[in-house]
């Protein structure tokens, strides 16, 4: 159901606009296997934004090979009455079928995987069930160990496929009212970055896009998106010159004074096919910039580990 939402400042109307925006594009994973392929070419990362257009390959693949699990309706009902995530990212039950999606997942990327690759991939398919969970819920909960970096992106793509199918089968109106504005309302998990809309009653609204399940929700604009102040909040760009370069300008580093923490906001206005998770992936160097400032980053991106770049 659209929800009134008053906008960011620039204007006092009331516009009808979405405040949850659920995954269920068809071509989700496909568009960003695109856009990582795009953004490859000439890149000082070409080779790993060209594996994640792979991965993001076999991820459109496993999306549409399965159906979603069913919610007990107990569950759709509690989150309805107190506000809180159905698909909760570290309480609910994952069924064993994500362990399909990372099939898919693998098989899309071993046809011309360098050799290093395939002994990651060997060790990966070589984990029982057990261990392979384990390593699940390490990356769900942020606490990845060096040596999972190389399972990271392909464990973390495998279970976006999972949560964005469950959180596709939800209704909007099941999840509009998370009492927590900074945590997805779907699985509760960070977002891994915001997105200025373009295009009917989404235009120039700024939504959170959650690094799990992909559900988008809004949030004004000029609020740090971690203690939700709008004091000590500023910008910072690679861009010296941003009318030269329309992909550097589509992005920025949202800051906080108040918090220490930043996340990245990228602008359709300024370029059309920015993707969250590819374009987030190909601007590392301004979360390096920002570091250096003495801001932490308060979002993951689950295809991405430190150790793997």
């Amino acid at each position: 159901m659209a929800t009134p939402i008053v906008t960011d400042g620039s204007t006092d109307r009331v516009r009808e606009a979405p405040r949850v925006v659920l995954p269920d594009n068809p071509r989700l994973f496909e568009e960003r296997a695109a856009r990582f392929a795009q953004l490859a070419g000439g890149h000082p990362m070409g080779a790993y934004l060209a594996l994640m257009a792979q991965v993001a390959g076999g991820q459109q693949s496993a999306s549409g090979a399965r159906a979603a699990q069913p919610l007990p309706a107990r569950t759709v009902e509690q989150s309805r009455s107190f506000g809180m995530p159905p698909l909760s990212a570290q309480g609910h039950q994952r069924a064993p079928l994500w362990h399909d999606d990372l099939r898919d997942v693998v098989r899309a990327v071993r046809a011309d995987g360098a050799p290093a690759l395939q002994t990651a991939l060997d060790r990966l398919q070589a984990l029982d069930d057990v261990s392979l969970e384990a390593v699940a819920d390490r990356v769900l909960a942020g606490t990845a160990l060096d040596e999972d970096a190389a399972l990271v992106p392909f464990v973390g793509a495998a279970l976006q496929v999972y949560f964005a199918r469950q959180a596709a089968a939800l209704a909007a109106d099941d999840v509009s009212h998370c009492d927590v504005a900074t945590i997805c309302p779907v699985c509760g998990t960070r977002p891994v970055a915001s997105i200025v809309r373009i295009g009917a009653a989404q235009a120039s609204l700024r939504y959170l896009v959650c690094a799990l399940c992909q559900t988008e929700w809004n949030m004004a604009r000029i609020q740090c998106s971690s203690c939700e102040t709008d004091k000590g909040v500023h910008y910072l760009s690679l861009a010296a010159d941003e009318a030269a370069d329309a992909t550097q300008a589509a992005v920025k580093a949202e800051a906080c004074d108040e918090c220490k923490t930043y996340l990245k906001i990228f602008n359709q206005e300024k370029a059309a096919l920015v993707d969250p998770v590819a374009d987030d992936l190909a601007t590392l160097a301004l979360d390096l910039l920002v570091d250096e400032q003495g801001f932490a980053r308060s979002g993951p991106n689950l295809l991405f580990h430190p150790g793997t770049g």
